[in-house]
């Protein structure tokens, strides 16, 4: 039989068990309504309404599809075989395959869906302002609209009585949950042979504690008890004891570790290569890190302030960063050989280990950062030394005053440079370096300078204020500053400070350090003569 002569029909998949067809159809707004969504091909929505006698129900609106064709079958099998399986269709067709005929009767073309998700019902029928509307504006009687009267008193939250929203919830379609299994959670079985689940993805939280310098103090010995939890062995760190009490007498023999040191001093060839899965989560608990101030990116005991004590000067941190422009020179055929030249003779040297957190001037290290007790470069050890100390530490320099900090970072730097672009130290430019004045001789030399240039000008000798130091001109401050070293600027700020006693000074006094030029010999003399 061919299908061409088959009807087209439209199915309506009521999501209801429909008992009654005449039911049925008043919930889908009657046959009119059926009518205009059959003749549109489903371009007309239907609107399912779950309480139709209620005008406030929220109704449910179709879909419509025209993606695939069923074919109605028309199934004829005997009564008697279908009343033998208890009115199974299946049964009777599999028993009886040769006593029933099958033939199309229809081809569906369009069907109409209820997918969406019923909104939430509010029943009127017994709200009683409904029930005046229902009886008078839905009637259509104008008698009984005129009577239609609203209650003056208040009501309260208890009887609120008004007709509900036109729709409650704005979510249509269900959300698709895609419920499977986390690929990332694994069965494993304990050490007392339980099973249980384990989430392989979720990170472990790590405890540091970040201390700041500009933080009026540092958390004592307590603060891993009070603060964190119990430190216990897991199925991830199965070491996690036996690291922090290694860690624990590291730090009793050195208080402050920067983490290349900790590597390659403090833990062994199996532990360096577990620092991000098991060594870093036992640090907490000995140590706290500073975010800031010469001791940055340092993990220091608990209870330990190196900012109180001049013995923690030699543990400050140097960070010296290549600049691209600099890698890229460094990166030029002739320079590239000879560095890769001095690398392939390190290699070949397998009985010269440098740990990489050791500066010693000679070789090549890989980090860029170094506590000052790490630099075993025989100049700069000596600088850290017998280095002149601050009465208090300076979120620059530390303990150490301003020259010697320039000194040791030029000295690195140039050092550092130098084994990067494969070439060799110039001890004359390490020993120029070393020439400049200390912050005690530039502050004596800018004061002889200036009672120099005043007995010069026949001018009167600058008088001592009454704590002593000796009141000067801004321009003998500048000359004797750019006299004695080229980092004229850091000293100029010491100077200012000790130099601008008298108060009130509007006139001939000293601007703020930031606006003045400093200049070089030659042009200062150029000013003067």
């Amino acid at each position: 039989m061919s299908l061409d002569i088959v009807p087209r029909i439209t199915c309506v998949e009521h999501p209801g068990a429909v008992r009654d067809i005449d039911r049925a159809i008043l919930t889908l707004g009657g046959k009119d309504a059926l009518r205009k969504t059959i003749n549109s091909a489903g371009q007309t929505p239907l609107e399912l309404t779950l309480c139709p006698e209620d005008r406030f129900s929220h109704p449910i609106v179709s879909r419509s599809t025209t993606h695939g064709h069923s074919i109605v079958l028309k199934v004829k099998v005997k009564r008697a075989h279908l009343a033998q399986h208890g009115g199974d269709l299946r049964r009777t067709l599999e028993e009886h395959h040769d006593s029933y005929t099958v033939a199309p009767c229809a081809v569906v073309n369009c069907f109409v869906r209820f997918r969406e998700m019923a909104d939430y019902q509010y029943n009127t029928l017994n709200s009683p302002f409904v029930t005046k509307m229902r009886s008078s504006l839905y009637s259509g009687d104008l008698d009984a609209i005129s009577q239609l009267t609203f209650s003056d008193r208040q009501l309260s939250a208890t009887d609120f009585d008004m007709p509900p929203p036109p729709r409650f919830s704005r979510i249509t379609v269900p959300f698709d949950y895609s419920y499977r299994q986390n690929p990332a959670v694994h069965a494993v079985t304990d050490a007392s042979g339980a099973t249980r689940l384990v989430n392989k993805s979720i990170v472990q939280r790590l405890f540091s504690k970040v201390v700041r310098w500009t933080d009026e103090s540092v958390p004592d010995e307590t603060y891993p008890a009070k603060n964190l939890p119990v430190a216990k062995a897991t199925a991830s760190n199965p070491r996690m004891l036996e690291i922090i009490d290694l860690l624990r007498a590291k730090f009793d023999e050195r208080p402050i570790w920067t983490r290349r040191a900790l590597e390659e001093e403090a833990l062994d060839d199996e532990l360096r290569h577990m620092w991000t899965s098991h060594v870093k989560f036992a640090l907490p608990y000995i140590a706290f890190t500073w975010k800031s101030g010469p001791w940055r990116a340092t993990y220091t005991k608990y209870g330990i302030d190196p900012r109180k004590d001049k013995v923690y000067a030699k543990y400050q941190t140097e960070y010296f960063r290549i600049s691209p422009k600099e890698e890229e020179e460094a990166k030029k055929p002739g320079r590239y050989a000879l560095l890769k030249d001095e690398e392939d003779a390190h290699e070949k040297r397998a009985d010269v280990h440098v740990p990489t957190h050791i500066f010693d001037g000679i070789h090549l290290p890989a980090g860029r950062s170094f506590q000052l007790c790490d630099i075993t470069d025989p100049v700069l050890a000596d600088l850290v030394q017998n280095g002149g100390l601050r009465v208090e530490a300076d979120e620059k320099d530390g303990w150490y005053k301003a020259t010697t900090m320039s000194k040791i970072r030029r000295i690195i730097r140039l050092k550092l440079m130098s084994l990067w672009n494969g070439q060799a130290i110039k001890q004359m430019d390490v020993a120029k370096i070393l020439e400049e004045a200390s912050d005690d001789e530039a502050v004596a030399a800018a004061a002889a300078a200036a009672e120099e240039s005043a007995l010069e000008d026949d001018e009167e000798a600058p008088a001592a204020t009454k704590d002593g130091h000796i009141e000067l001109s801004e321009k003998e401050v500048l000359h004797a500053v750019s006299a004695v070293s080229e980092d004229g600027g850091q000293k100029l700020r010491e100077l200012l400070g000790i130099l601008q006693q008298e108060e009130g000074r509007e006139e001939g006094g000293f601007a703020d350090a930031d606006e003045y030029e400093i200049f070089d010999d030659d042009e200062d003399n150029e000013d003067e003569s």
